[in-house]
């Protein structure tokens, strides 16, 4: 494909490119690691140092608004150590936002203080606590990932997730099923959809097939209408948490994607199709299990009718 060719294919994505205009952000004041097994990457043997942590976030903050996304703040509360996580507040398309109702206990404290945040800002919200069952849990956006431009989403189920809650999140934001795929994750070590796959804002997806069952695998290239739009990542890229990128196109109109590790392969694939690489040393977070889009939620997503 002559760089032309591709030059082309590139401007016409970016017109098309509706994911993270936005995002809301929690600073780590009282970010910790103390609650065991809430996912298989945590490690409370290893302290955090909260300086280094409150210093990797500001960066990481920093880069977002110096390439042209902006940020918004939500105050974090003493005692609730992962609400630096803030991809786990909410589903959120359409000015609307259903609050998270957590699977991991510790962290359902966390729901009433985004439940507010929203609602201050003129969201329309909607709580899973207050209109799901009993047992039925869906934890944000981390579990909820559009294609670029919003044609398509990503319902991840399976390890935190309800399969349950599927018909609840289409009757609230007005969507159809055959807008939303299921996809089934089965390794404890991607606990999320968005530790297991990323949308890329020139139309590409990059995920671990590991994370999925084999019917899961086959709506991914589904929903892309094929193989061509799809980066798989091999276990090392995943165990370094590629997946859990934030891409968007800057200010300058450069497609970036923004993560805690590139392989030199994976980089080169990016590059390669046009996208600008950026990695930020995220290490503290990940002692957690977190890493760059666990600390955001896209709040700016408008999908057309």
């Amino acid at each position: 494909m002559s760089a032309q060719k591709v030059t082309n294919a590139a401007k016409t994505a970016i017109s098309k490119s509706k994911i993270y205009k936005k995002v809301m952000m929690v600073p780590p004041k009282h970010f910790d690691v103390i609650h065991k097994g809430l996912n298989a990457h945590m490690k409370l043997s290893e302290p955090v140092d909260k300086v280094k942590a409150m210093k990797q976030w500001e960066s990481l903050r920093t880069t977002f608004n110096n390439l042209g996304l902006e940020t918004e703040i939500c105050r974090p509360v003493p005692g609730l150590v992962d609400m630096v996580f803030s991809a786990n507040s909410a589903l959120v398309l359409n000015n609307k936002a259903l609050i998270a109702k957590m699977a991991a206990e510790p962290r359902r404290a966390e729901s009433e203080h985004f439940a507010n945040w929203f609602r201050e800002r003129g969201f329309e919200v909607e709580e899973l606590e207050k209109i799901g069952k009993v047992h039925m849990f869906c934890e944000g956006n981390a579990e909820f990932s559009p294609t670029y431009d919003l044609s398509s989403y990503f319902y991840g189920f399976g390890q935190r997730t309800s399969e349950s809650a599927y018909e609840l999140v289409l009757d609230f934001f007005g969507l159809n099923k055959s807008d939303v795929f299921k996809v089934r994750l089965i390794d404890d070590r991607f606990y999320h959809l968005d530790v297991s796959l990323a949308p890329l804002s020139l139309g590409h997806v990059i995920f671990y097939p590991g994370a999925f069952e084999a019917d899961s695998v086959k709506r991914i290239y589904d929903a892309l209408g094929g193989r061509d739009k799809a980066i798989e990542l091999t276990l090392e890229e995943a165990l370094q948490f590629s997946c859990n990128c934030v891409s968007f196109i800057s200010g300058e109109g450069e497609a970036v994607v923004v993560a805690p590790k590139f392989s030199d392969r994976l980089r080169n694939i990016l590059q390669e199709l046009g996208y600008k690489c950026v990695e930020i040393d995220y290490d503290q977070f990940l002692l957690s299990g977190g890493a760059v889009r666990c600390s955001v939620v896209d709040i700016a997503q408008q999908r057309d009718p």
